[in-house]
């Protein structure tokens, strides 16, 4: 249901292409604006349930002071990253603003797609600092993962 929208205008596109050699102009601006979008909305999501790709296999066997700085530098590496991403998607929205860019086929400003980017790295910050606190407080409790947590509450709901 969350792709139906972008399937479907990819399905006509193709559709139009193949039956009448001609495309909808403003399908491809909309499908790849809004598969940075969904690309930004899956990674903040992914960020909170820690379900990105780990060495879970290696970190359970450190020690929680080699976890703690495991925990730390990988939190301060992507919060690195995200900064990096939110500023350059900054300046790129301040230049379309600034500029009046727009869109070529649907004539609308460009910035209006482009604030994804920032808006989206945002929202990944908070969430890898919100993720950072939890997994700190429960090394500190001595529990388990969050994921580990989820996946073990859906095994029951499978059951």
């Amino acid at each position: 249901m969350r792709w139906l929208g972008l399937s479907i205008i990819t399905f006509g596109n193709v559709l139009s292409r193949y039956f009448f050699d001609t495309s909808f102009a403003f399908a491809e601006e909309i499908t790849i604006n809004l598969f940075v979008l969904a690309t930004f909305i899956g990674a903040s999501i992914a960020i909170k349930r820690q379900a990105h790709f780990r060495f879970q296999f290696l970190y359970d066997k450190m020690r929680n002071p080699v976890k703690r700085m495991t925990l730390l530098l990988t939190s301060a590496l992507m919060l690195t990253f995200l900064l990096l991403t939110f500023l350059f998607g900054l300046e790129l929205v301040i230049n379309q603003f600034e500029r009046g860019r727009m869109t070529p086929a649907l004539i609308i400003p460009q910035w209006l797609f482009t604030l994804s980017i920032p808006v989206g790295s945002l929202f990944c910050m908070i969430r890898t600092v919100e993720s950072t606190f939890h997994s700190w407080n429960g090394m500190k409790r001595n529990e388990s993962h969050q994921w580990l947590n989820i996946e073990s509450k859906s095994k029951e709901l499978d059951g």
